[in-house]
């Protein structure tokens, strides 16, 4: 490894040493949470895009990279920043070095960073633009162009290009509005429905005449209230009364801004796997990747009915619509990685769906 520093907008510096791909790299930074696992998923997960994610568990890659935890094809994070890079993983999966991952993919990440000072800077500054550069970089040339540069975090860059079916033999058949979600998603649906991809800005005459009982809006990178989303929203609007209909994070934001509700940024979003959600008079662990809230009077005059809330901050976690068989939930039910707690709302979802076709 050679030196390098990880350049905050504010010109705070934090110095390291580069592993993965010869490359330097701008990106928004955000801190995840959670334990030993989960650093594959997250670098490979498309809500990821745009995102410099900072690990606060303090040891990443300890049991080095399988293909069978990827949640897509490829590396979608801008970079990964870690106190301390494991060399040594253990052979447990047959794993390779997350490094060497890293360098195959083209990504690039610093190590031996004071992550849990980069953290507390995070949270009482807010999230802001971040690049990891080698050791000869001009330090007030980076800072210059992090208050400028554009990330892309677009949608429109990872959501799938066309129409695919699943057919898992099952009763059901569900349309997913795929706006960058993992695989995960699709395995866990898979136990109860036949799935119907379909692109971000399909049509809603086309979801219809797809045979579709249910569909859900997916996860995805991004501010839901991007110009590129108007399609996806009023997509939304038009199936919202024809069939049930669920949200996963981004989707879940989608879904609110089609009733009217407002969308805001968080100062510090929710990422990783364990954020207590309260719902059903019971508290679930919950994976996150949660950059924007729901207005809380906004979404009441809606028609939104909170249903959940985050026990950290009380943000809104999840709603049901007044009076249409519309949901939303900010986080990942199906986990993958993080707890399966809420898993459940899946099987929820196809009995309010086999319920409205009787």
């Amino acid at each position: 490894m050679t030196g390098g520093y990880l350049v905050l907008e504010d010109g705070t510096v934090f110095e390291g040493e580069l592993f993965g791909a010869n490359i330097e790299k701008a990106g928004e930074v955000v801190f995840s949470t959670g334990g030993v696992d989960g650093y594959q998923e997250a670098i490979t997960d498309p809500s990821s895009k745009g995102q410099i994610i900072v690990f606060t568990y303090p040891l990443v890659g300890n049991y080095g990279v399988s293909d069978e935890f990827n949640a897509s094809d490829a590396i979608h994070a801008n970079g990964i920043v870690i106190k301390e890079l494991t060399t040594e993983p253990s052979q447990f999966y047959r794993g390779r070095f997350l490094s060497d991952f890293m360098e195959e993919k083209g990504a690039v990440g610093i190590a031996g960073v004071d992550t849990r000072a980069l953290t507390l800077k995070i949270r009482e500054s807010g999230k802001m633009k971040g690049k990891i550069v080698k050791n000869h970089a001009d330090i007030n040339q980076v800072v210059k162009e992090l208050k400028s540069v554009d990330i892309d975090s677009s949608v429109s860059s990872v959501s799938i290009k066309k129409k695919e079916k699943i057919d898992n033999g099952k009763d059901v058949t569900v349309a997913v509005i795929d706006c960058g979600t993992r695989k995960g998603l699709y395995d866990v649906l898979s136990k109860n429905f036949n799935i119907i991809k379909f692109p971000y800005n399909a049509k809603a005459g086309e979801i219809m005449d797809s045979g579709a009982q249910g569909v859900i809006v997916s996860s995805g990178p991004g501010n839901p209230n991007a110009p590129e989303l108007k399609d996806t929203i009023k997509t939304i609007q038009e199936l919202s009364d024809k069939m049930p209909m669920m949200g996963i994070a981004l989707g879940c934001d989608l879904i609110a801004l089609s009733f009217g509700a407002k969308v805001l940024p968080m100062k510090v979003g929710h990422h990783g796997c364990n954020q207590p959600v309260k719902l059903k008079g019971r508290i679930c662990m919950t994976a996150q990747s949660q950059d924007f809230y729901i207005d809380p009077s906004s979404a009441e005059a809606a028609g939104l009915t909170v249903t959940q809330t985050n026990l950290n901050d009380n943000i809104i976690e999840g709603f049901k619509h007044s009076k249409l068989e519309v949901y939303g939930y900010e986080y990942h039910p199906e986990g993958s990685p993080g707890p399966d707690d809420t898993i459940f709302l899946f099987d929820d979802f196809l009995t309010v769906i086999k319920g409205a076709s009787q």
